[in-house]
């Protein structure tokens, strides 16, 4: 996980809701710590498959582009070597 604080904050959020009911009296503490602990996973768990996704993308759009400049490079090559040498088809022998 690169951004672990991304996770607490979405934790945050989804406990949001509580937070009134929380300073009335209504929830217990102990129970909207579970709550929060709740939230927390759900928030971890969301944020390494949005993680893995982005990264695999990443990973082929950057392939991608590495495989693009190779090949522009090659061509480059080619192109400031000039023409090849005419070789022949077949040697002929002296007489």
């Amino acid at each position: 996980m690169k951004r672990p604080e991304l996770v607490l904050a979405g934790a945050v959020l989804l406990c949001l809701p509580m937070v009134p009911s929380l300073l009335s009296g209504t929830l217990a503490p102990v129970t909207a710590l579970e709550g929060f602990l709740l939230a927390l996973t759900v928030s971890w768990i969301a944020g390494a498959l949005i993680s893995s996704v982005v990264t695999r993308y990443s990973n082929q759009a950057r392939r991608a582009e590495i495989i693009r400049q190779l090949d522009e490079a090659r061509r480059a090559n080619i192109e400031a070597a000039g023409p090849e040498p005419v070789q022949p088809d077949r040697i002929i022998p002296p007489r």
